[in-house]
């Protein structure tokens, strides 16, 4: 169900507890054997259409007293539903809602805090609760007239799980699982904008051989080369390190806290590891060699973009030498820049 239904179920549903409340506040005191009250009095279809929501339902009063719990609550909790009774202290219910014996004032579910905010903005607030099953179910509250609120429980976990699978996505490459150059460019700006001025190194890598790997073997040899080689770039990557795949064969790391001297180390050290032999299942292993490029900031400059102009320049240069480099004033990054090694 979509964000604009789910609000119009809850408006509807909050109707219809207003209804009930208003009319049946006392039928709905009296309580059947297993605990969920039905009031004789309510009505059969005011119950049947509360009782068909696919969210659970619970109407409290003014004094924070429960006052009727639907049988969308009992699908969602199971047994744990067998534990709440008309009546109820807002608190209690919050703790009942949750495994194990809790005493009713340390409620794990924020039911209470989310009360209380409702007391005090006058608007409908939410909270997300975690089942001890991994469930997640987002609670929404809703005031009404009298001093009156409902409560809305829905079980969010697949669409949570889809949201977080959509933000990872949008920010990883689906192939290798990298960071793509969205994320990574945010890391980058991040890194850069620290007020302690840390140093960092961007790390520019393009890979010599890859296309032939693709003529010859095809393109699924490709792709296992590209995944095999993410796994190494992985390697020896600190807590405030990232490598991207900027697309193709071009790759990228930021270092976090690093030297010139230590990342330059590191280029060399990483395009030895990624000309060992790559074993693609094409009955002979395969090799590719690795253009690496060093730039380090504040150093070398203290912009992204400059920063990345740098590091591409120093990795043209190592793709003539044969070995990483370090950007210096000898490299020329294009007709609009001086070639001065000043951060930019």
């Amino acid at each position: 169900m979509g964000r604009f239904g789910g609000l119009a179920m809850a408006a509807q549903a909050g109707r219809a507890a207003m209804r009930l409340a208003r009319r049946h506040r006392q039928a709905a005191c009296d309580r059947r054997q297993d605990g969920l009250g039905r009031g004789r009095k309510l009505g059969p279809g005011l119950v049947q259409a509360l009782d068909s929501l696919p969210h659970g339902l619970c109407l409290f009063d003014s004094a924070d007293r429960l006052l009727f719990v639907s049988d969308g609550f009992r699908r969602l909790f199971g047994p744990l539903a067998n534990r709440i009774r008309l009546g109820m202290h807002t608190r209690e219910v919050g703790a009942a809602s949750v495994a194990g014996t809790l005493p009713a004032d340390r409620e794990r579910c924020g039911l209470w805090a989310a009360r209380c905010r409702l007391r005090v903005r006058g608007t409908a607030d939410a909270v997300v609760q975690t089942l001890p099953d991994g469930r997640q179910i987002a609670i929404t509250l809703h005031p009404q007239a009298g001093g009156g609120w409902t409560a809305l429980w829905e079980d969010v976990t697949e669409r949570r799980r889809a949201e977080s699978l959509l933000r990872y996505m949008a920010h990883h490459d689906p192939l290798t699982g990298l960071p793509n150059r969205y994320l990574f460019a945010a890391r980058l700006d991040r890194a850069l904008a620290r007020r302690d001025g840390a140093a960092c190194a961007l790390l520019c890598i393009d890979l010599d051989g890859f296309k032939p790997v693709n003529d010859r073997h095809g393109h699924a040899a490709g792709d296992a080369l590209l995944r095999q080689l993410a796994e190494r770039l992985r390697e020896g990557l600190g807590a405030e390190d990232v490598a991207a795949r900027l697309g193709g064969d071009e790759f990228t790391i930021l270092l976090g806290d690093a030297t010139p001297a230590s990342a330059l180390g590191f280029a060399r050290h990483l395009q030895a590891r990624l000309a060992e032999p790559y074993d693609l299942g094409t009955g002979s292993p395969v090799r590719v060699g690795a253009a690496i490029g060093v730039a380090c900031a504040p150093l070398h400059a203290t912009r992204a973009q400059a920063l990345a102009e740098r590091a591409d320049a120093a990795m043209y240069a190592a793709k003539r030498l044969g070995h990483p480099c370090l950007w210096d004033a000898a490299l020329v990054l294009g007709p609009t820049d001086t070639g001065h090694a000043a951060p930019a």
